[in-house]
């Protein structure tokens, strides 16, 4: 089943970024707590042992999706990360990096942190060092 948000309001370069912000947290949250879900009845490989890469898309990929696809971008990447740690007793929540783009829009990248600190899993899997300085 697909499940399709149409969101005119949002992520485009006229919307307001305090509700680009919040509709955002709402929608990692909500990738999350699935991810986590999925995590409750099955095992998987952890993300960065499981073959999954960086790939810009424009899907938020599930566990399942993400792995069956074989690549996914931040959203889904930091998603799948942090219901792993969770899983594991870790606390771990995304945390939002806005940058303006070319088209004079924001475009955001996502981080994991931990008490150790920031992660970035899209650099682990192959995200190139510019790759946030392009247009999505």
């Amino acid at each position: 089943m697909r499940i399709i948000y149409d969101l005119p309001h949002v992520f485009n370069p006229l919307a307001d970024p305090k509700e680009n912000a919040y509709v955002l947290s709402a929608l990692l949250d909500c990738l999350v707590s699935i991810n986590e879900a999925y995590l409750r009845d099955h095992t998987v490989l952890d993300l960065y042992h499981s073959g999954v890469v960086y790939g810009r898309t424009e899907h938020w990929d599930c566990i399942p999706a993400l792995y069956a696809k074989g690549y996914g971008d931040c959203k889904s990447l930091s998603a799948a990360l942090i219901a792993q740690y969770r899983k594991k007793g870790i606390e771990a929540e995304p945390v939002f990096r806005w940058i303006r783009n070319s088209g004079g829009g924001t475009d955001f990248h996502i981080l994991v942190q931990t008490i150790k600190g920031f992660e970035d899993p899209s650099k682990v899997l192959g995200m190139g060092r510019n790759e946030n300085a392009r247009s999505r």
